[in-house]
């Protein structure tokens, strides 16, 4: 599942996404966040047992998810729309794309829910489904 929430792992992932589809590892892409310890160490923690937590630059991410499909139990989870684009421009390739919670900021409008995108995020979005990406908002399965 290739996943785009601006909260990154937080209750709505851990206490109804990895639980309804038995997800075995995280892997978030996130230059920031890869470049904070401290961080990395709260995202891993934030996690149920078992469940392994990979944290990594978007360049890392591109090498490490590169030639090997990512096991069917794997959450790819960003923050961003660019952050999906960027990963399809470099050949990892994936069918749909869910988004979850994309906060409001200046330039941005609500388009579903917690979920607000500017005119250029659109853009990429609309950039991925040309490419033959569905593009679903959910918040939680069922919804």
């Amino acid at each position: 599942m290739v996943r785009i929430d601006d909260r990154l792992i937080h209750g709505q992932v851990i206490a109804v996404w990895v639980r309804s589809r038995k997800f075995t590892k995280i892997q978030i892409v996130d230059d920031l966040l890869a470049a904070d310890p401290f961080m990395v160490e709260v995202m891993r923690m934030s996690a149920p047992n078992g469940l392994e937590v990979i944290v990594e630059t978007l360049e890392k991410s591109i090498e490490t998810l590169t030639g090997n499909s990512a096991p069917q139990f794997t959450m790819i989870l960003m923050k961003s729309p660019i952050t999906a684009l960027k990963l399809f421009e470099s050949g990892i390739t994936y069918n749909s794309l869910n988004i979850g919670g994309i906060g409001m900021r200046p330039g941005r409008i609500n388009v579903f829910r917690n979920s607000f995108l500017s005119k250029d995020e659109y853009q990429m979005l609309k950039t991925l489904q040309l490419g033959g990406v569905k593009i679903t908002f959910q918040t939680v399965p069922g919804e």
